[in-house]
């Protein structure tokens, strides 16, 4: 319901560094998903040779490394769907001026990144974040819909130095016990107040 980058850095502090890039690895950041899209790119992680203490604190809540849209919706997919990292498609199938099908594409399972009780616990923690009392997330609650989500706001930098900009970031799934739908909302560079739960939340 809270968010709190004291707790990460002190949760990859005890994990380490190696441990960390793994579980990046799993996620699929720093790597191409293989979307049907041209130009994507792989992202920039750090590698735990070359991941400094200050790096790894600063990973940990989501700053000093980057990663594309497609690489967090397929990572956040996994997360909330029991554990199963499935291949994006933008196509699902093609069909002829008749409407029979030409091709369709299926679903390609590459890994299981966790269990499904965490990943069950993570949708449950999600939801209170949008429903609960005092959640971060409560203006992207909809009336009649179980909505599920995560806030984020990461400084930008410029050359290797942060800025007074952010990126600020909603992700919204629903419904919460069988997600259907996973969508991101990304707001780049918001004016007046930053935070994702005051920009990019209620876009949602």
């Amino acid at each position: 319901m809270k968010s709190c980058n004291v707790v990460m850095m002190r949760i990859v502090s005890l994990e380490g560094k190696e441990k960390f890039v793994q579980y990046q690895k799993i996620f699929g950041f720093g790597e191409k998903t293989g979307i049907d899209l041209p130009g994507e790119a792989s992202g920039l992680i750090y590698q735990a040779s070359n991941m400094d203490p200050a790096s790894l604190a600063t990973n940990a809540f989501g700053q000093n490394y980057n990663c594309t849209m497609v690489q967090m919706a397929a990572g956040y997919a996994s997360l909330i769907n029991g554990g199963s990292y499935y291949e994006p498609h933008v196509v699902k199938e093609i069909l002829n001026d008749e409407g029979s099908v030409v091709k369709s594409v299926s679903p390609n399972l590459v890994r299981e990144t966790v269990s499904e009780s965490t990943s069950n616990f993570i949708n449950n923690a999600l939801y209170q974040t949008v429903s609960g009392d005092g959640g971060t997330a409560g203006a992207a609650a909809v009336a009649g819909y179980e909505v599920a989500g995560k806030t984020g706001t990461a400084q930008k930098s410029v050359n290797g130095k942060y800025t007074q900009y952010t990126y600020s970031s909603f992700f919204a799934m629903a419904p919460m016990d069988d997600p259907q739908i996973a969508v991101l909302v990304i707001v780049d560079s918001p004016k007046g107040v930053h935070y994702g739960s005051k920009t990019a939340g209620p876009g949602v």
